[in-house]
């Protein structure tokens, strides 16, 4: 990839490192990665980001707060510089504002007019976001294989249990025990998690919980429902992580989005959670549905 690797600093002062291949477009797509991820391991983030620029559309891929299960993340106060710790196991949902927003201004900054926000597993950041702020350069939405970690709960620990950890989780953030790790018997995922990590999506009542499949009737779906912008939604047939299965996740989505007639859901037949070996057919999903809707 042709491009250079940029930093933005968020409105409360954290340091966040990207790459950016600018193509001096109106037009930029900026990927925010998931759970405890980054900015550039997954291969189909290099495929699209080369197929867009052969399109003249820019491309930036980002980290935001929550990259690695345990970061140091340098953060600036007034005119000194310290570090603070982070990482996917310790951010609080919420702060996924301050880190859009951040990069939305550095892409303004460059000359960009229209930003199409794109996001791969935690893609509920996306979706609050704009949910929130109703940023109007913002024009679209792309979500990649949309997760349900409250799910992965529900069905990992069994309704009782996944109720009795829930309780003790939002008890633990209002003690102010936010940022204690959690003990394997309260969270059974395969990092280390935080009681305040915990409670922005894994729950039920989380503000990240918005893709809750287990449970259609969870009033949080009105957020995808309100969208207007075009919005694709991708998943693969062979995601073991998203319960109870793909193939109902999209037909979940595609009954909520209905209302919007600029909603896109497909599914990859034999692609996992990840995309691995089907990178080419993504970018190419992608790059079409991105000039379908809009003028480059």
């Amino acid at each position: 990839m042709k491009g250079e690797l940029v930093k933005t600093i968020t409105e409360d002062g954290l340091e966040l490192v990207g790459f950016f291949m600018d193509q001096k477009s109106d037009l930029a797509v900026f990927h925010s990665h998931g759970t405890a991820g980054d900015f550039y391991t997954h291969k189909f983030i290099e495929i699209e980001g080369e197929k867009l620029a052969s399109r003249k559309i820019s491309f930036l891929t980002a980290n935001n707060r929550g990259h690695d299960v345990y970061a140091d993340i340098r953060k600036y106060q007034k005119k000194r510089v310290g570090w603070t710790q982070i990482g996917g196991g310790f951010e609080k949902f919420k702060d996924c504002l301050y880190d859009i927003d951040a990069w939305i201004r550095f892409l303004l900054k460059k000359g960009a007019k229209k930003i199409i926000l794109q996001s791969h597993s935690l893609s509920q950041k996306i979706l609050y976001y704009q949910w929130i702020k109703k940023n109007p350069k913002v024009v679209g939405q792309i979500h990649l294989s949309p997760q349900n970690d409250d799910g992965l709960m529900y069905f990992a620990l069994g309704p009782k249990k996944y109720q009795t950890i829930n309780r003790k989780i939002k008890d633990m953030v209002k003690k102010g025990k936010g940022n204690e790790v959690l003990p394997k018997e309260l969270s059974p995922v395969s990092y280390v998690t935080s009681a305040q990590m915990y409670y922005g999506y894994l729950t039920d009542y989380g503000a990240g919980t918005l893709t809750p499949y287990h449970n259609p009737n969870n009033p949080n779906w009105r957020v995808i429902s309100q969208v207007r912008q075009p919005l694709l939604v991708i998943f693969g047939s062979k995601d073991a992580y998203m319960k109870p299965s793909p193939q109902t996740a999209a037909k979940i989505v595609r009954k909520k989005t209905k209302d919007n007639k600029k909603t896109l859901v497909k599914i990859i037949e034999g692609a996992t959670h990840s995309y691995l070996g089907y990178e080419n057919e993504l970018a190419k999903l992608i790059l079409d549905w991105t000039q379908t809707n809009f003028k480059v």
